[in-house]
């Protein structure tokens, strides 16, 4: 029965020391971002903005989210991408997949919002769909690695989550790593890992 208990107890700290930290890209534990603009706060009808924005919607988004973490876990081992940082593109992006967002290609702001009334949410995102858009920020980050080898892991992933959302150009120096995207998904990507993701 002792090596039960043990073999329990070892499972157990796997589990943890990977959903403690991982991904190639950063620790988002250790990240300082001021979270959503005051926009995006009163976009979704709330009075305030910053972190605690970012965490109200994130917990919002939760719920969904929840049926995607198996997939999330299995793309970021894939891609060596925190699933929380992929939790919290998901959020911004798609409210957890609660609306689905044709995007065309990330950055160039074409957006079709389509009402979830209309489409089941079990067809809403795929394992291909939450790939494509992980392997897009990573591409986005590795480009900027390339193009500022000197900067370091945390700054190679906001410069990711910028390029990501702004286009491969928007990054032009440290001063661009401040972008709304970047620090709502930074927070709420914290929010998710505080919560199991």
């Amino acid at each position: 029965m002792s090596a039960l208990w043990w073999l329990l107890g070892l499972l157990a700290l796997t589990g943890s020391s990977e959903s403690s930290n991982w991904g190639c890209y950063g620790n988002i534990r250790t990240l300082y971002t001021p979270g959503a603009s005051c926009g995006i706060g009163r976009r979704h009808g709330l009075t305030y903005c910053g972190v605690r924005a970012s965490e109200r919607l994130a917990e919002i988004d939760r719920p969904y989210l929840l049926r995607y973490q198996p997939m999330m876990r299995t793309v970021g081992r894939k891609y060596c991408v925190d699933p929380a940082v992929i939790a919290g593109v998901l959020s911004r992006e798609s409210q957890g997949g609660n609306i689905l967002v044709n995007m065309g290609s990330p950055g160039n702001g074409v957006k079709v919002v389509q009402d979830s009334n209309f489409y089941s949410p079990t067809t809403w995102m795929s394992e291909p769909q939450v790939s494509q858009k992980t392997e897009v920020l990573t591409a986005r980050i590795k480009e900027i690695q390339t193009r500022f080898p000197t900067w370091t892991p945390d700054q190679y992933l906001r410069g990711g989550l910028c390029a990501y959302s702004g286009g491969a150009g928007f990054v032009r120096s440290s001063q661009d790593l401040n972008c709304d995207f970047c620090n709502d998904v930074l927070a709420r990507a914290k929010y998710f890992k505080n919560h199991g993701f």
